[in-house]
């Protein structure tokens, strides 16, 4: 199973960074850029996403970090786990949101946070939370939140540079035909590894389940997660938080959707 994940994992990586260097090396002819410069800011923008990414969660979400002696089972937890699976013990941060959901983000495994909102802790079981830990556990473990953050740029990347060139006045295109032509071009690598990015993520989301399901019980997570996408259905704050969407174990604003139906 992990060379599977492995061997997926690096195909998908390869397709993703492979169209990126693509529609920088297109700007780059049309536009007379050196290929070394193509190469540099391509690396500094993903770098950029990879350095920045884990400040913008902190800025935009309602958290603290929990005192050792704050829900002592629940560190208790999270120790057990991370020892049983040799993961570097993350700390531990409280959302102050009322929606159910967690999530782990950070640069290595050794500076990942792992996030649980107050409505987890006040909906779920404890031996649910647990189960919830794991699968965030096992994304530490896979490597999950860092490779995450950094495909999660070439969409943004591609995006903005189809819009640059695309509505960008006339007076700054040294060839409008070709700006608009790379543009659009722009806007089907943005298409393409948005579902690309997507496709990733519900991989490692499914060996994320597997691991939780190893180390706790799987019927407790399929509970778990029935109950937090109820909840998050219910709740009139779903936190909503474009910057952390991805990492949730559910999807805030799907919920609605998935009940009804």
């Amino acid at each position: 199973m992990a060379i599977k994940l492995w061997l997926t994992m690096s195909l998908t990586l390869l397709l993703l960074f492979g169209f990126l260097f693509g529609l920088l090396a297109a700007v780059g002819y049309f536009f007379d850029v050196s290929g070394y410069i193509i190469v540099v800011l391509a690396i500094f923008l993903v770098f950029l996403q990879w350095l920045i990414g884990p400040n913008i969660i902190w800025w935009t979400t309602n958290m603290r970090l929990l005192e050792k002696n704050e829900y002592p089972w629940l560190w208790e937890s999270v120790r057990e786990l991370c020892k049983k699976n040799k993961v570097p013990m993350p700390k531990i941060a409280l959302a102050r949101v009322g929606a159910p959901n967690a999530f782990v983000f950070g640069r290595t495994p050794g500076s990942a946070v792992l996030t649980v909102t107050q409505g987890l802790l006040n909906s779920l079981s404890q031996e649910e939370v647990k189960a919830v830990i794991a699968h965030e556990i096992g994304h530490i473990k896979h490597k999950d939140m860092i490779v995450m953050t950094v495909v999660s740029a070439i969409p943004v990347i591609a995006y903005f540079i189809a819009r640059f060139l695309i509505f960008a006045p006339r007076d700054r295109r040294r060839d409008a035909g070709a700006a608009v032509l790379v543009g659009f071009v722009a806007f089907i690598v943005y298409f393409i590894s948005n579902l690309l990015v997507l496709a990733l993520s519900r991989l490692r989301e499914y060996y994320a389940d597997r691991f939780s399901g190893i180390n706790t019980k799987p019927t407790l997570l399929a509970s778990a997660l029935a109950k937090i996408t109820y909840g998050l259905s219910l709740s009139a704050e779903r936190s909503e938080n474009a910057a952390v969407r991805s990492f949730y174990i559910a999807d805030p604003v799907s919920a609605a959707v998935e009940v009804k139906t």
